[in-house]
């Protein structure tokens, strides 16, 4: 049975589980050149999680996907130097660290933003995505956010119907910065007070 867990609530055990951080670091592949693959993301990223900006997806003990967000200028991710001097020496990692701060800067405007959602290929086409886009609104409506906005790649076509299935409506296009591997990305937004999608 599909349940949606707040971070926050898991025990340092599971907190401490590498295939449940390898999960939640894989949400930032669009910063693959900068970042490097999976595996890279989880050494730089998997060990400084902020647990209370995650949602996690469970059929039983089995993690299913996860939606992060940002809120308060706070997302999933710490931002510590050290892992990144460790994995690129002190030159390589100081740029790399650089670059992953600017990118995490860039989204500090939104008051609410849905920073990332990934659901295994196993579980896909089982209404995980939605239970965890639910979820997100839920826990923005929660802390009081009026709205919560997210930037998808124009490429990810799913995606954006998933989105527009509850709700969100496209913005405008947002370049992002090519320096860094990123690709153009759609933002839209959806007001956490509207109905539901069935």
């Amino acid at each position: 049975m599909l349940r949606i867990v707040p971070g926050s609530t898991l025990t340092a055990t599971q907190t401490a589980d590498p295939s449940l951080q390898r999960l939640i670091t894989q949400g930032r592949g669009s910063l693959a050149r900068l970042l490097g693959d999976s595996a890279c993301r989880y050494r730089l990223l998997g060990s400084d999680l902020h647990w209370d900006r995650v949602l996690i997806a469970f059929d039983g003990e089995r993690a299913l996907g996860f939606a992060s967000f940002r809120y308060a200028r706070r997302g999933p991710f710490a931002l510590n130097w050290q892992p990144f001097r460790r994995e690129f020496g002190v030159l390589g990692g100081c740029w790399r660290f650089a670059g992953f701060c600017l990118s995490e800067w860039r989204e500090w405007h939104y008051p609410f933003l849905l920073y990332g959602l990934r659901v295994v290929k196993a579980a896909r086409n089982r209404g995980v995505g939605s239970a965890l886009v639910q979820a997100c609104l839920a826990q923005a409506l929660s802390l009081g956010a009026t709205a919560v906005d997210l930037e998808v790649p124009l490429h990810n076509v799913r995606a954006q119907q998933l989105y527009r299935k509850h709700g969100f409506v496209a913005r405008r296009r947002r370049w992002l910065t090519p320096l860094l591997g990123m690709r153009c990305a759609l933002v839209a937004s959806r007001r956490t007070s509207q109905r539901a999608a069935p």
